[in-house]
């Protein structure tokens, strides 16, 4: 092969191509993959007048903030393993500590063991973080 008007081996032509292209890679900025989400919430759930009061405060890390505008919680209510009931809450991101509420009705015979499993998705769907909390009757 001629490079300028010079023969140029073949095999020097790669290596100079193939370490070109790894100095490039090395200054590409690069996102982290896997690792923890900077963003994490809790579940309190209480009890009064035949009602779980479930709320579910979502946190952004320091340096982080809640993606908004909006986010959309999707609680999930498991009675002894088995899906009782299910709320949707959406509300709109204000700050980087956002509170949301969920009412739901206790059954008649409600004795048993209760998961409640929150996931905060953001406004195009996608889940950002998920948590649970349990209670027994």
């Amino acid at each position: 092969m001629r490079v300028g008007g010079r023969k140029v081996n073949p095999l020097l032509l790669a290596l100079f191509v193939s370490l070109s292209i790894v100095a490039l890679s090395a200054v590409t900025p690069a996102h982290a993959k896997g690792g923890s989400s900077p963003y994490s919430c809790t579940v309190n759930v209480t009890t009064a007048s035949g009602n779980f009061y479930v709320k579910t405060t979502v946190n952004a890390a320091s340096g982080y903030n809640l993606p908004g505008p909006t986010e959309q919680d999707n609680v999930n209510t498991y009675r002894s393993g088995v899906l009782y009931n299910t709320q949707s809450v959406t509300y709109a991101v204000t700050s980087g500590t956002m509170t949301t509420s969920v009412i739901i009705p206790v059954p008649t015979n409600g004795a048993g063991a209760y998961s409640f499993q929150s996931s905060i998705l953001n406004s195009k769907g996608s889940q950002l973080t998920s948590c649970a909390g349990t209670y027994s009757l």
